[in-house]
């Protein structure tokens, strides 16, 4: 199969998001990789429509998660090489930039600012803890204060009191159970609001907003399986918000509002498409519910400091709402609301490269039930042109978290591959989020290989079942723990596949725990299982320990400066499978961690991986 266009044309697809609003509401600031790699850029709003860009930052590495101060000065993050080492940097209002932090072997964590402080997270003291800061208004003007050293655990700064002297905090104990803590900063007493509302139960709490000086909005899946939203009071009582639930019946996951606003914004997953809602809360429940007519059959995506954690801005006039919005034809941009009207009109025009909207393929939602009868949903994407005697090739990408959820956003890699005459799949196997607390739970400890039979199923779904796609000509394909996913399933059920690419893919939990980023190890030991107590396990579902059964080939990226995944994790799976004769290709990249950040890197790395299947599949 010969890709009908050059690879680099669907790689350059510009992404641009993660808005943030000007103090005048009249510019907004953002993250574009239109250079190859996010670097951060400006445009003036006037009178409904949106002026020329102006790039901000030029710097060597990414430059992400911009968010606009009070002051009118703009922070960033930037690391190198993928380190996810993070330094602060601030631009001020004549465009020069200053950097804030520059301790090259810590990271800086943005969590909030309020009008007169930015707080921020660290590990300057503890590689191991993220101690908690805040930095008054104006920055350069003055020193960051320590306000809170946690004994264990990751602590962010959620939100703050009108008044600057109540700090809520979320400490967070593994990746889905999480405790809400108040600081008073007066006193320095630390009181944590939901751990007798909780009790034993693992229980997410993420904070919304303040209500009034003693009432808290928060989105919690406490007696409930989706995520809701409900009102807890500073002495700990907890109120859910029961009216809601008959207009908002999936999980909710994002929020914003200004300091003053009468309404809060929210957005609701219905089954990976978004949609936004708002209401008047007090702590007396929720009045005035609305939903929003946009985006249309689309997806809000946020990630982390690497993109961007926004993908809502309401502006300080509450007359302009923006949103980052993707689907699977439609590259991601951000998009500007019109409170007073409605309407709506693009802030940035993303690049496509040259390519022809019309050459994309949007994704169909299927289900599928597993081994035992669980259902499980997957989008299917179908190459345009005429399917081959057998059916499509088809790649089952798996995605990472686990406690992730695959969307059917505009994914250029999954529309090259797609021109290369390859289906994609992807599911969202058990252990997903989106789909409720039982279901996320679903994989948890010795339940890990259940997953992993779901993408066994899968395959023997598609084989059976589903015509367009050749089942003899399967790939299974992710990253992070989707690369695990991939090894694993390469060793359970070898007999399914054609090959393997392991994109920065645990081999081995035990080696995985013990050289992980120091920071991260408690919260990864609650979803797979401590060393301390869950050795066993951990070797049973470690791939490295059943390498005999594979036999498919296996293609492995890996970059050099991964914390998540360390490089150890794919060298020794490469090296014991060179040992065994059997067929495996490994590329690395000394300026790359996580997965691939710059352009150049994913042209090589995809490319390659395209003339590999081409020869094997």
């Amino acid at each position: 199969m010969t890709p009908n266009t050059r690879f680099e044309d669907y790689l350059s697809v510009e992404t641009a998001g993660g808005a943030t609003w000007h103090p005048d509401g009249k510019r907004l600031a953002f993250t574009s990789n239109a250079t190859g790699l996010f670097q951060v850029y400006t445009c003036e709003i006037e009178k409904g429509r949106t002026l020329s860009r102006t790039k901000l930052t030029d710097e060597e590495d990414r430059c992400t998660d911009p968010r606009y101060l009070s002051d009118g000065t703009l922070i960033f993050t930037r690391d190198r090489g993928g380190d996810e080492n993070f330094q602060i940097g601030l631009i001020e209002n004549d465009g020069s930039l200053y950097w804030l932090t520059s301790n090259l072997g810590t990271k800086h964590r943005i969590s909030r600012a309020s009008d007169s402080f930015l707080y921020f997270c660290a590990n300057l003291t503890d590689k191991a803890r993220l101690d908690v800061y805040r930095w008054k208004i104006p920055l350069r003007d003055n020193k960051p204060e320590l306000i809170h050293e946690p004994e264990q655990g990751i602590i962010l700064v959620a939100g703050v009191s009108s008044d600057e002297n109540k700090v809520l905090m979320i400490r967070y104990l593994g990746n889905m159970d999480q405790h809400l803590l108040l600081l008073d900063i007066v006193s320095g007493n630390v009181l944590d609001l939901t751990a007798a509302i909780s009790g034993t139960q693992q229980v997410r709490w993420e904070f919304v907003r303040w209500l009034d000086p003693d009432s808290i909005l928060v989105n919690t899946d406490y007696k409930a399986d989706f995520k809701r939203l409900a009102v807890i009071s500073t002495s700990g009582s907890f109120t859910p918000l029961d009216d809601l639930s008959k207009n908002v019946r999936f999980e909710i996951e994002m929020y914003t509002y200004t300091k003053d606003s009468i309404w809060t914004y929210f957005v609701e997953n219905q089954e990976g498409y978004s949609t936004i809602h708002r209401a008047k809360f007090s702590k007396d429940g929720a009045t005035d519910f609305e939903t929003l007519q946009f985006p249309p059959r689309g997806v809000i995506p946020a990630g982390d400091a690497r993109s961007w954690n926004e993908g809502l801005s309401l502006s300080s006039d509450e007359r302009m709402l923006t949103v980052t919005v993707s689907s699977g034809v439609q590259p991601t941009n951000v998009w500007i609301v019109n409170i007073k009207d409605m309407s709506n009109w693009r802030a940035t025009e993303v690049s496509t490269s040259g390519l022809n909207l019309s050459s994309f393929v949007k994704s169909t939602l299927h289900r599928f039930d597993s081994f035992d009868g669980l259902s499980v949903p997957y989008f299917k994407y179908i190459p345009q042109g005429e399917k081959p005697p057998d059916g499509w090739p088809a790649l089952l990408m798996i995605h990472g978290g686990p406690e992730a959820q695959i969307r059917p956003d505009f994914n250029p890699v999954i529309q090259f591959y797609l021109s290369s005459g390859f289906a994609i799949i992807t599911p969202n196997i058990r252990g997903s989020a989106g789909y409720g607390r039982t279901y996320l739970d679903l994989d948890n400890v010795e339940k890990r290989l259940d997953s992993i039979m779901d993408i066994k199923h899968l395959a023997l779904h598609l084989k059976s079942e589903d015509d367009e796609i050749d089942g003899s000509r399967l790939v299974v394909y992710g990253g992070s723990y989707g690369g695990f996913a991939v090894l694993s399933a390469m060793t359970e059920h070898p007999e399914l596949w054609k090959a393997g690419v392991d994109i920065v893919g645990i081999s081995n939990f035990v080696t995985f725990l013990k050289n992980t980023a120091a920071w991260r190890r408690s919260l990864r030991e609650a979803e797979y299982g401590s060393l301390e107590h869950d050795l066993d396990t951990l070797e049973k579902v470690s791939p490295i320990y059943k390498i005999d059964k594979m036999s498919a080939p296996l293609f492995i990226i890996q970059g050099d400066n991964d914390e998540r995944v360390p490089l150890s994790e794919s060298i020794q799976m490469y090296e014991k499978l060179k040992e065994k004769g059997l067929p495996v290709k490994m590329l690395r990249f000394a300026d790359e961690g996580h997965g691939l950040a710059k352009l150049e890197n994913r042209i090589k790395a995809y490319s390659e991986v395209v003339a590999w299947l081409n020869d094997i599949v």
